[in-house]
């Protein structure tokens, strides 16, 4: 079941001149993207952050019900990656135009299976609802067939280093199609904490954690990650 909430960290609730859409993928919890959403906020004037989550949240289970969770969420996954409009997608759809129709800039940014959400209702608003200049951002997710229309453009897919096997699930052209033949506008690689493995590590991007690169530098995965967002799609 779609649940979704307007962050705390929002400074603007009604005619707010920027919306962020996040949009989460499997597993998430409900405070996932809590420090991105503060990130945001001050780098944006007059912001309003909503969060997405198409699968449900992962809050209030323990070792076991996570199982039985993940296998729910997995067909839906699976079916989303290959259909263009799901009831997912057209739930989103509905969030994203009762919150952002008098918006001057929309942000989409999605995690994982939540990023195919988000590219695919973000080209719904755009062919059938009037919107304009939807920007989407795709953290960690799998690819999926694209077709080569303008809208990809918009479209911006951001990984981390090898260690995420999700990235590496799917492709963006799909063999001997004339229609899907696409990529996104920009692919951008990013280094995030290297001491995260495995599906921590796919689960890191938008969380406060600190590390130094081999040159001292110090880094957060989230403020490292919404420079980059906010470098590509300044306030406008």
């Amino acid at each position: 079941m779609i649940e979704t909430f307007v962050s705390s960290k929002s400074t603007c609730t009604h005619m707010c001149r920027t919306i962020v859409f996040f949009v989460a993928g499997i597993l998430t919890y409900r405070n996932n993207f809590e420090a991105a959403a503060g990130e945001f906020a001050k780098r944006y004037p007059h912001i309003k952050i909503v969060m997405i989550f198409p699968y449900g949240m992962a809050d209030g289970t323990n070792r076991s019900s996570l199982s039985r969770l993940l296998a729910r969420q997995l067909a839906p996954v699976g079916y989303d990656l290959i259909h263009e409009e799901s009831r997912r997608v057209k739930a989103a759809v509905e969030i994203i135009r009762e919150h952002g129709a008098a918006a001057d800039q929309l942000i989409l940014v999605g995690h994982s299976a939540g990023s195919v959400i988000a590219y695919r209702a973000g080209l719904n608003l755009e062919e059938k609802h009037g919107f304009r200049e939807v920007q989407v951002f795709a953290v960690g997710s799998p690819k999926f067939f694209l077709k080569d229309i303008s809208f990809n453009k918009q479209f911006t897919y951001i990984t981390g280093q090898k260690q995420d096997k999700i990235t590496r699930i799917g492709r963006w052209r799909k063999p001997g199609s004339r229609k899907f033949r696409g990529k996104p506008g920009r692919e951008i690689q990013l280094d995030f904490n290297p001491d995260h493995q495995g599906w921590k590590f796919h689960a890191s991007y938008f969380l406060n954690s600190a590390w130094s690169d081999a040159n001292q530098v110090f880094h957060s995965n989230v403020e490292d990650l919404v420079s980059k967002i906010h470098e590509l799609c300044p306030d406008k």
